[in-house]
């Protein structure tokens, strides 16, 4: 019976089940690994507290768990980021959600954990859960979505002014990698693709050819929105609309800080973790305003985080 597993097989389970998504490119072997690292920390901390089955793990034990000091690098006790707090509770959410895909549990105890928000400026960037959830949501089954394309073009770098008017002849797949033609506010560059975005690319191109009228420049038709005319607004609009409707479908359409352009800002914010560079984050988004970057990625340059607990849980201690 479900309500007789234990924590640790559940959790052996929802990690098998998250290969899945590293072998299609949904998840990158790196985030499976800290994922994974996160969630034996949550088995032992329940474990050392009497609560060794899935169903002990309710909402009481999940917030002292997202909530738990941590030790840093340097061996000392300190509290846990609010980024950190964050991914804890966004990494439980999918394990949950995930255990419930495979029959384990209906539940959710991090569904009513509430943490302040993590904003710097309006709007806040994606965690890594939560693009992992995006990409499943945005999964084509009979043929490759334009919402799937718009995803690939977003978590590439590109914003939703950009994004609708990505063609075939924009894809460099080969060097993996999309040119985004900039617009009023950013400026033209490459932004590279992962190997989902490179697959998705790849098959929503061979769909709108395929699916082309006589005498169309497949070359020239866009791949994230439809193909009728329209004003550079109400093609930005389309891409909004895309984009919302799979924010939505991941839970998170009632946080005010979650927009179209959070998914972009998770490009930036990958970029400046693998970096320790706003600049590198500035470019990559063709964005010209160094502050501007820092406020849209939720990096506060004048109150730097302790590289101990810095921020989306890349405390190995988190």
């Amino acid at each position: 019976m479900a309500g007789e597993i234990t924590l640790t097989a559940a959790v052996s389970q929802v990690l098998t089940a998250w290969q899945d998504l590293v072998a299609r490119g949904e998840m990158s072997e790196q985030t499976l690994g800290r994922f994974g690292q996160l969630l034996h920390r949550c088995e032992a901390f329940a474990t050392a507290r009497g609560a060794p089955l899935l169903t002990d793990l309710d909402a009481v034990l999940a917030t002292q768990f997202v909530d738990a000091h941590g030790r840093t690098r340097h061996g000392h006790i300190a509290p846990a980021s609010l980024s950190t707090r964050h991914l804890r509770r966004s990494v439980l959410r999918m394990c949950f959600t995930t255990a419930r895909r495979l029959g384990l549990t209906d539940t959710d105890p991090t569904r009513d954990i509430d943490l302040p928000a993590r904003t710097v400026g309006a709007t806040r960037s994606l965690d890594e859960a939560e693009t992992v959830e995006l990409r499943l949501a945005a999964e084509f089954t009979d043929r490759p979505t334009r919402h799937a394309a718009a995803v690939a073009l977003a978590l590439a770098g590109g914003f939703s002014g950009e994004i609708g008017h990505i063609t075939p002849a924009d894809l460099d797949l080969t060097m993996a990698r999309v040119w985004m033609h900039g617009s009023t506010k950013t400026r033209p560059r490459w932004c590279p693709l992962d190997a989902w975005g490179i697959q998705v690319l790849a098959a929503r191109t061979h769909h709108v050819q395929n699916a082309a009228a006589p005498g169309q420049d497949i070359r020239r038709l866009r791949l994230a929105v439809s193909s009728r005319n329209g004003t550079d607004e109400q093609i930005q609009a389309r891409v909004c609309v895309a984009l919302r409707d799979l924010i939505n479908r991941i839970g998170l359409g009632a946080d005010p800080a979650v927009r179209p352009a959070s998914i972009t800002a998770y490009a930036g914010w990958e970029t400046f973790t693998r970096t320790h560079r706003i600049e590198a984050a500035a470019r990559h988004l063709g964005m010209t305003s160094l502050d501007s970057t820092a406020t849209l990625i939720g990096h506060d340059w004048q109150h730097t985080t302790d590289p101990d607990t810095a921020p989306n849980g890349d405390n190995p201690d988190a």
